[in-house]
């Protein structure tokens, strides 16, 4: 995985430390868009436990936080403008977000398993653990697979 992030082979020293140091600005811009995106999927979350469910609210609280989450990404993170690709792009990051609903849900029906009386703080920190696997695969996809094949010079 560290030769996907970091990159290696034939680069002199000068290119693998600008790779890097474009690395750990993308992760920087990732990790601040993915805090906010977090507070308000959680935020989602406690809104709508009570009216549609625990399942349910994760759903809707984490499409909703995707979907703005992917594009600032695509945008700040990665650097990509205009509209070629975006499409492509959604339905690459669609997929990626199929995982992330997968740990989360899985996470939350195991807690409702294991323990049927556990409260929303439980819930929350079932939930904040389950993202924080999946964010960094979400990273590491997004940088290879979604947005990798049209990086800016």
């Amino acid at each position: 995985m560290a030769r996907l992030l970091f990159g290696t082979g034939a680069l002199g020293a000068a290119a693998r430390r600008r790779l890097n140091a474009r690395l750990v600005g993308q992760l920087v811009r990732f990790a601040a868009i993915g805090i906010v995106s977090t507070v308000a999927q959680l935020g989602l979350f406690v809104l709508l436990r009570n009216e549609v469910g625990v399942l349910t609210a994760n759903l809707i609280s984490l499409v909703l936080s995707t979907v703005a989450n992917t594009e600032a990404n695509r945008r700040i993170t990665f650097g990509i403008r205009g509209w070629a690709g975006a499409g492509r792009q959604q339905l690459q990051a669609l997929v990626v977000f199929g995982l992330s609903l997968a740990l989360s849900s899985g996470a939350l029906a195991l807690l409702g398993l294991m323990a049927p009386a556990a409260g929303r703080g439980a819930e929350l920190v079932v939930l904040l653990a389950a993202n924080a696997l999946a964010t960094v695969a979400r990273f590491a996809l997004l940088r290879t697979w979604v947005f990798g094949a049209r990086r800016p010079s």
